[in-house]
C-alpha cells in the first residue's frame, strides 16, 4: 500500500480496500503452496504430526495435500505416501487457535518435546460440513503470518461460495408471486391477472405501456395450440415478464460503462467485472473467483461472460454486494476478542423476562430464549421468595406475572451458546431470603454445571479477562461479601440498580447468602462510590439509571471521567422507572461514553432496538463489540460532549458520500397487499456522537416517487461530514409520502459507519421488530474519504 493511501486510513481500520487486496495477494500465496502441519489422535499410539505441502487449486476449488518426508524436522513428523485434496464447498467454518478437542489437547501436553514449536498463534482447523462426513482437519503453521494466510483467504472463499445460492431465495419469490396471480390456478396469467398482480406489487403503469410488457412477454401467442388463445404467459414467460417491469436503468448504465471495450458485443467478461470490483466495490478478487460469480448467476446458455441480466442477478443476490459484508455478519475476528470485557461493548436486555410493559405483562422464558437468539449477552434475573422453597422472578411490586428460577437457569442453560460462543452474563438483582438465595446457588452449581465460571480472581490480575478466554462460561453478576466473611452478612448498602425507583420499594441491609456470593467474580456489583475512587477495583460494576446517565454525560468533566471509569470497569445502564410502557432510552449517548451494558426492552419494536441490532450484526453477531481505541485509552483526549476533542491526526474525520439509486418492492404501509399504490422516500440520517448527530447537514431526504413501490428510482446524492465515524450509524428510513395525512414509515435498515462496504450495495429493508422484509430493499453506491 502506497503511502498517500495510509495517510487516509484510520490506523489499523479494517477498511474493505486493505481486507480485499491482502486477500487476493494471500490466495495468490497459497496457489503455490506452503509447508504445514497435520495433526492426528492415534488413539493408543496418542498425538501424531505429519508434514505435507498443501495448496490452493481455484480453477476447481480444491486444498490439494501431499506428504513431504522430513526426517530433520524438529517436529519429528511421520508421512504417508500419495496425495489427495478437499473441496472449498465442504468446509463450513474456519478456526483460529486452539479451538477443538485435539488442539485442547496439545495446550495440555504442550510441555512434551514433540508439541514444543506448536502454539496458539500457528495453529489452526478447517470443519467441515456434517454432509461431508469429514472430519475436522486440524493444522499448524510454520509462523503466524501463514497461518493467517491460511485462515483470512479460506474465509473469504467459504463465504463466496454460500453466496452463490441466494438467487434461488428470489426464484421461489417469483413463483409464490405466479401462484397468488393465477386466480384461476389455471397454470397461465392472462393480462386482468397480470395487471391485478401489478396492482399487489405495488406498481402503477399505464394501461397501454402494461399491454406492450405483456406483449413482449408473451412469446408463444403465434402458437394457439401451446397455450389456449395464446394470450396468456405461462411461468417461464411471466418470469421474463417479472423482469421487463424490474428493468434497473441504473445498473444498465454501470454494465455498459465496464463492456464498451468489450470484444463481446454486450457482454461482460470475468476481467471487465474483475475491473468493476476493483474499482468500484474496492474488493479485488481472483480471477477464478469472477469465473465462478459468472458460471453461478449468468442465466443464458454461454455462461463464459456476463449478460446485461446476468449482472443484474449478481448485483442483486450476491452476498458480497450487501452493505454489511458477509464476513463480518458470520465470522468472529478472534484477534479483537482478547481485549479485557470492560473493552467491549455487550448486548444486553433489561428485564429479559418481561414480554410486555412492566406491570402487568407476563413474565415468560420465552423472553429469555428469543434474547439469547437476537445474540444478547447479558440477561437479568430479578429474583424474589417463591412458595415452596423456590425463587421465581418477576417485576417486584407489580402485577406481572411470575415463572420459576431454576426454569430461566435450565432455558439459558440450553440457549446460552445458539447464537453466540462467548460469555453470557447473569445480571442478578437479588431479593430474596437467605434460604432462598442458598437455593438459588444450588440451582445455578447443578444446572448448569462446567458452564458457570467460579474461578477465583488472583492477587496479580490488574484487568478483566477477554471474552475469548471466557468462551462457553457463564457469570454471575451480582453483590458479593467482603472477602473476609466467614457467612451470611449484611448488605449495607444500596445498589444503584434502584436509584430511579419509590424510596419505599427499596430494601436496605439485605442478607447475602455466602453459596451465591461465592459465585460472584469479575462482576461485583457495587454501589456507585463516585469517580476517581481509591477503593476502586476492576471487577466492581454499578448499575445507573436513565436520568443518572444524562445528568453525568451531560457535564463535560463527570463526561470524561466517565469515559475513563468505562475503560477499566463496567457500567451498566438501564431505562427509567417511568417508561412502564416498555419503550427504551436512547442508547447510542451511553455507547459513545464508552458504557458497555446498556440494557434495552428487547420485546420492544422501536428505533432503539433498529440501532441495537446494527450495532451488534458484525463480529459474527457474536455480541461483542470492540470499542474504539479512545474508549479504551484511558489517556486518550476524547468527550462524549460537544466538541470530542479528538486528535485528527490519530482520529481522522470522514467524508462520506452516499448515492440513493432506487428502490425494490417497497411494501405498503403494515405489509398489506392492497390500497393505494405509495409514494416512496428516503430518510437519510447519521446518528452518533453529538458532532454528528446534532449537525443539520447529517440529516437528508430523497424527493417521494409518485406511485411506484415497486421501482423507485431516485439517483440523488448526499454528502456527509462525520468527525467521530467509530461510533456514527448510517441510517434509512423509507417512508410514503402523504398528501392528507402522516407520513407513513415503510422500512429502514441501519448499519455502523466502521461495518459499511464501499460501492454499489443493496440493503434489505426491515420493520423495528427486526423481521426482514425481503425482497424490499434499496440500491445504494457508497464513497468514503478519509481526512485528518
Amino acid at each position: 500500500m502506497n503511502k498517500e493511501m495510509e495517510k487516509l486510513l484510520t490506523p489499523k481500520e479494517d477498511d474493505a480496500l486493505v481486507r480485499s487486496h491482502s486477500v487476493k495477494e494471500r490466495i495468490d500465496l497459497l496457489k503455490k503452496g506452503t509447508q504445514l502441519y497435520k495433526v492426528r489422535d492415534k488413539g493408543v499410539r496418542g498425538l501424531q504430526l505429519y508434514k505435507r505441502k498443501y495448496w490452493l487449486d481455484m480453477e476447481n476449488l480444491l486444498i490439494h495435500f501431499s506428504p513431504h518426508k522430513d526426517p530433520s524436522s524438529t517436529l519429528g513428523c511421520t508421512a504417508f505416501a500419495g496425495s489427495d485434496s478437499y473441496s472449498l464447498k465442504d468446509i463450513c467454518e474456519v478456526r483460529d487457535g486452539y479451538q477443538t478437542d485435539i488442539f485442547n489437547k496439545i495446550s495440555e501436553k504442550g510441555a512434551m518435546p514433540k508439541f514444543s514449536n506448536i502454539n496458539n498463534d500457528t495453529s489452526f482447523s478447517l470443519i467441515f460440513d456434517k454432509e461431508s462426513n469429514i472430519h475436522e482437519l486440524d493444522l499448524v503453521a510454520e509462523d503466524k503470518e501463514t497461518r493467517d494466510t491460511w485462515v483470512d483467504a479460506i474465509k473469504h472463499l467459504i463465504v463466496t461460495l454460500k453466496s452463490l445460492s441466494h438467487q434461488k431465495e428470489y426464484e421461489l419469490y417469483l413463483k409464490n408471486q405466479f401462484r397468488k396471480a393465477d386466480s384461476n390456478n389455471s397454470g397461465y396469467l392472462d393480462f386482468e391477472e397480470a395487471k391485478d398482480l401489478c396492482k399487489s406489487l405495488n406498481i402503477k403503469l399505464e394501461k397501454e405501456d402494461l399491454r406492450n410488457l405483456f406483449n413482449e412477454a408473451n412469446t408463444e401467442k403465434s402458437d394457439p395450440a401451446s397455450k389456449e388463445k395464446g394470450e396468456v404467459l405461462n411461468e417461464d414467460e411471466f418470469v421474463s415478464f417479472y423482469y421487463k417491469l424490474m428493468r434497473r436503468p441504473e445498473i444498465d448504465e454501470i454494465f455498459r460503462r465496464y463492456t464498451k471495450n468489450s470484444n463481446q458485443s454486450n457482454r461482460m467478461t470475468p476481467e471487465a467485472l474483475l475491473d468493476f470490483l476493483k474499482e468500484e466495490q474496492k474488493d479485488d478478487l481472483a480471477i477464478e473467483e469472477c469465473k465462478e460469480i459468472v458460471k453461478n448467476f449468468e442465466s443464458s446458455a454461454d455462461k463464459t461472460s456476463f449478460t446485461k441480466e446476468g449482472f443484474t442477478h449478481f448485483l442483486m443476490f450476491n452476498d458480497w454486494q450487501e452493505l454489511l459484508s458477509p464476513i463480518s455478519r458470520t465470522q468472529v475476528k478472534a484477534d479483537q476478542m482478547v481485549h479485557p470485557l470492560s473493552h467491549y461493548w455487550i448486548a444486553s436486555s433489561h428485564n429479559t423476562y418481561l414480554s410486555g410493559n412492566q406491570l402487568t405483562g407476563e413474565s415468560s422464558i420465552d423472553a429469555y430464549i428469543n434474547a439469547l437468539k437476537w445474540g444478547c449477552r447479558c440477561v437479568e434475573l430479578d429474583c424474589w421468595d417463591g412458595d415452596e422453597g423456590d425463587p421465581i422472578i418477576y417485576h417486584g411490586h407489580t402485577l406481572t406475572s411470575k415463572i420459576l428460577f431454576k426454569d430461566v437457569v435450565e432455558a439459558c442453560k440450553k440457549y446460552a451458546f445458539e447464537k453466540s460462543d462467548f460469555p453470557l452474563i447473569f445480571s442478578i438483582e437479588n431479593h430474596c431470603s437467605l434460604e432462598q438465595q442458598d437455593r438459588m446457588a444450588e440451582h445455578l452449581v447443578s444446572i448448569l454445571g462446567d458452564m458457570l465460571y467460579t474461578e477465583l480472581i488472583q492477587d496479580d490480575e490488574k484487568n478483566m479477562p477477554s471474552p475469548m478466554s471466557l468462551r462457553g462460561k457463564i457469570l454471575v453478576k451480582a453483590k458479593r461479601l467482603p472477602p473476609s466473611a466467614t457467612g451470611d452478612d449484611d448488605d449495607n448498602e444500596d445498589e444503584s440498580d434502584d436509584d430511579e425507583r419509590d424510596d419505599s420499594k427499596k430494601k436496605k441491609d439485605k442478607k447475602i447468602s455466602k453459596k451465591l456470593s461465592d459465585l460472584v467474580n469479575y462482576i461485583h456489583a457495587v454501589h456507585f462510590p463516585g469517580f476517581n475512587n481509591n477503593d476502586a477495583k476492576f471487577f466492581h460494576m454499578s448499575s445507573f439509571g436513565e436520568s443518572k446517565t444524562k445528568k453525568i454525560i451531560a457535564d463535560p468533566e463527570t463526561a470524561r471521567d466517565f469515559v475513563k471509569y468505562n475503560t477499566k470497569q463496567l457500567s451498566r445502564i438501564y431505562p427509567g422507572a417511568k417508561r412502564q410502557d416498555s419503550s427504551n432510552l436512547k442508547i447510542v449517548e451511553p455507547w459513545c461514553a464508552g458504557c458497555q451494558i446498556v440494557a434495552l426492552n428487547y420485546q420492544t419494536d422501536d428505533r432503539q432496538n433498529h440501532l441495537n441490532r446494527a450495532m451488534f450484526a458484525a463480529n459474527g453477531g457474536s455480541g461483542y463489540i470492540l470499542k474504539p481505541k479512545f474508549l479504551r485509552d484511558s489517556i486518550t483526549a476524547y468527550s462524549p460532549t460537544s466538541p470530542s476533542g479528538l486528535n485528527r491526526s490519530e482520529f481522522p474525520s470522514l467524508i462520506l458520500s452516499v448515492d440513493i439509486l432506487s428502490g425494490q418492492h417497497i411494501p405498503r404501509p403494515h405489509g398489506v397487499d392492497e390500497g393505494e399504490v405509495i409514494d416512496p422516500y428516503v430518510e437519510v440520517k447519521i446518528r452518533g456522537h453529538p458532532d454528528d448527530y446534532n449537525e443539520p447537514d447529517n440529516h437528508k431526504e430523497t424527493e417521494s416517487v409518485h406511485n411506484n413501490g415497486f421501482n423507485p428510482t431516485w439517483k440523488q446524492s448526499f454528502v456527509f461530514t462525520i468527525k467521530v465515524p467509530e461510533v456514527a450509524f448510517l441510517e434509512f428510513k423509507v417512508k410514503d409520502h402523504s398528501h392528507s395525512g402522516k407520513d407513513q414509515h415503510l422500512g429502514s435498515y441501519a448499519i455502523r459507519i466502521k461495518d459499511t462496504q464501499e460501492g454499489y450495495r443493496r440493503a434489505y429493508l426491515l420493520d423495528y421488530s427486526g423481521k426482514e422484509l425481503k425482497p424490499a430493499s434499496l440500491f445504494v453506491k457508497i464513497n468514503k474519504r478519509w481526512i485528518k
